[in-house]
């Protein structure tokens, strides 16, 4: 059985989990007003972010990290180990994508106004 380190009360907006010279960093972002983001990103160690990841818009933080928890449980499962000696390095490219949850959001996001004077009455 391993420990979790991210199990518990307390917030948790970023993590690491590495494997085999790969990195995942998983990150919990603001994306507007009490809107949130998870973003993961995986690449090398030692380079940039060659894949991602994005869900939401949550509606409250402790949303997001919980489905950041879910997230981290999953990759325990297929062999990644927590890094906490580790810190987050991707954390410019996970805004910059979170940020693309915002927009394509507020793209879908329409805005009504009835006129009754633009339509007929049904009986």
């Amino acid at each position: 059985m391993k420990l979790h380190y991210f199990n518990g009360k307390s917030p948790l907006r970023a993590l690491v989990l590495q494997r085999d010279g790969r990195r995942i960093e998983l990150h919990v972002k603001p994306v507007g007003e009490d809107t949130w983001a998870l973003v993961a990103l995986s690449g090398p160690d030692n380079g940039q972010p060659e894949w991602h990841k994005c869900q939401g818009p949550y509606r409250s933080a402790s949303q997001a990290e919980s489905a950041l928890r879910g997230v981290a449980g999953s990759l325990l499962a297929k062999s990644y180990d927590p890094a906490p000696s580790l810190h987050v390095v991707w954390t410019v490219s996970a805004q910059r994508h979170a940020r693309t949850i915002r927009r394509d959001r507020d793209a879908s996001e329409g805005h009504y106004i009835f006129d009754p004077e633009q339509h007929e009455p049904l009986w």
